[in-house]
């Protein structure tokens, strides 16, 4: 014990009565005037006190008492004194129970005016009441509502507790909030580090925030946002011609190449190259390893056209060998095209809109990316014709099959949500909107594979159904000029694959072996 008396606490008065405990006794009056009873009130006064006085070992003011003051209460091990006729609890200080009423106690302190605290809680209870009555306007559902509630409560929660408002909201606060140790008051998640799931139902409200202006943009640490590769994008759209998804394939590959190399190009040299890429190649595969020395050679003729690195470092990125036309197209058989196909459940918006996806790629052997990207205005119905632009963005005009022309239909006029959007393909689940790119594509192919039994781990993503259209056309007889047609392909080189999934073709160029067998 300290010699100063404990904060809150005044000594025997001159009749050698007890101290009394003056914050302790407005607390309690506090209490009352909320209507708690008397029988629940006599849980109180013990944790008060016992926090006033390790607050007095400690020498901390009570005005100083924050999110970290009271962690550092709960947590301590304790040895603190009884003054004499005092009882109160000195263990079980991280049951909810004892938090509980500790913060009761904070909260008492707060609005008497002994703590001053910028972050208005109840301020931050109304926007989180907005931002759920705008989720039920996107038509999420309860159980979806209720848990962002959950996670954003206790983001206020937590805010209020560290004194900050929200407008000060910025990536650092969002990194510390999602590993805090949680103390905070409610049944929330106490682990070291909040899930990915968690942590978006946060970021969410955040841009709510923003978008109704009560914070500004927050800046963002992730390096796709910062003035350099906003201009290395911006090179990459200009003066290479590239499409925006291949832009942003760059912008993320760079991103964790930069945590690396460091964010000044004057100090990239050969050397570091090396050690970077190298150190990569032992988490990815040659396919992987290709994309990063091409994200990271562009990356550098990007900085050497403003003099910020040398030229000649692109020099010092490896080539990854790959050899034209060493591996064969992967595909399934048409049999199984089908099944995959009839595993979408018809009767439910969310199957008939998958089953146009499929038949759209399986028919017109189209890239994910065309199926996302599809417009409404982009379906010639009268025509029979549905225009698709690719990756080359030249548009062209593509006959639609009876089969995809009747689930495109059925999906827009039964499934599709009214949205004002004018893509094909929507979202089946609140918010109602477009796909942000053709990832979801790609899943809506892979959960038919498993649905259709089709379970091969090297067989998945949407490329397999145009890989399995232009191989059964092959095998069916078609030339490959005629697949190279289905498949847009601007030279004959990249359709020359294809030849070597005809093994009739093949069968018939083969040639004896010249010398004797020697299987044994």
């Amino acid at each position: 014990m300290t010699d100063q008396l404990p904060l809150g606490c005044f000594p025997e008065d001159a009749d050698g009565n007890a101290r009394s405990w003056p914050l302790v006794t407005e607390f309690m009056d506090y209490l009352r005037r909320t209507g708690a009873a008397e029988g629940y009130l006599q849980e109180f006064p013990g944790p008060a006190k016992h926090l006033l006085i390790w607050l007095d070992r400690n020498r901390i003011g009570v005005d100083a008492v924050d999110g970290d003051v009271v962690r550092r209460f709960l947590t301590h091990a304790c040895d603190c004194p009884r003054p004499p006729g005092e009882r109160y609890q000195t263990r079980h200080m991280h049951k909810p129970v004892f938090k509980g009423r500790i913060f009761h106690f904070v909260r008492f302190l707060e609005e008497s005016g002994r703590i001053e605290n910028p972050s208005s809680l109840d301020e931050g209870l109304r926007r989180i009441g907005d931002f759920i009555a705008y989720l039920g306007e996107q038509r999420y559902s309860p159980t979806t509502m209720k848990a962002y509630e959950f996670c954003c409560r206790h983001f206020v929660t937590w805010l209020h507790q560290y004194r900050i408002p929200l407008a000060a909201i910025d990536e650092g606060i969002l990194r510390r909030f999602a590993t805090h140790e949680c103390i905070c008051p409610g049944t929330f998640v106490h682990k070291a580090e909040r899930n990915r799931d968690y942590q978006f139902r946060i970021e969410r409200f955040v841009r709510f925030l923003i978008t109704n202006g009560v914070l500004s943009s927050v800046a963002s640490e992730d390096a796709t946002g910062t003035d350099d590769l906003r201009d290395f994008r911006d090179w990459l759209r200009r003066h290479r011609g590239i499409g925006e998804s291949t832009i942003l394939d760059h912008a993320r590959a760079v991103t964790r190449l930069r945590q690396q190399l460091g964010n000044d190009p004057a100090s990239y040299d050969a050397a570091l190259i090396n050690r970077v890429i190298l150190e990569n190649l032992k988490t990815v595969s040659r396919v992987g390893a290709q994309q990063m020395c091409g994200s990271l050679r562009m990356y550098l003729r990007f900085l050497a056209s403003r003099g910020e690195c040398l030229p000649a470092l692109v020099g010092a990125i490896p080539r990854i060998p790959r050899w034209r036309l060493a591996t064969l197209p992967r595909y399934i058989l048409n049999d199984d095209v089908e099944r995959v196909i009839a595993s979408c459940d018809p009767t439910t918006p969310r199957g008939l809109r998958d089953r146009a996806i499929l038949l759209l790629l399986a028919r017109l052997a189209l890239r994910r990316g065309d199926v996302a990207n599809l417009r409404l205005q982009d379906i010639d119905w009268d025509a029979a014709l549905i225009r698709v632009a690719g990756k080359t963005r030249y548009t062209v005009a593509l006959p639609l099959p009876q089969d995809v022309g009747d689930a495109l239909a059925a999906y827009i006029e039964h499934a599709r949500p009214p949205v004002e959007s004018d893509r094909v393909f929507i979202r089946s689940i609140a918010p109602y909107k477009p796909f942000t790119d053709a990832g979801p594509i790609s899943i809506v192919v892979s959960d038919a594979l498993k649905r259709a039994g089709v379970d091969n781990p090297n067989l998945r993503g949407a490329h397999l159904l145009r890989h399995s259209a232009a191989t059964n056309m092959v095998r069916s007889g078609a030339t490959l000029d005629a697949v190279g047609a289905l498949l847009r392909h601007r030279s004959p080189e990249t359709t020359a694959i294809y030849a070597k999934v005809d093994t009739t073709m093949l069968m018939q160029v083969a040639q004896p072996w010249i010398g004797r067998a020697t299987w044994r």
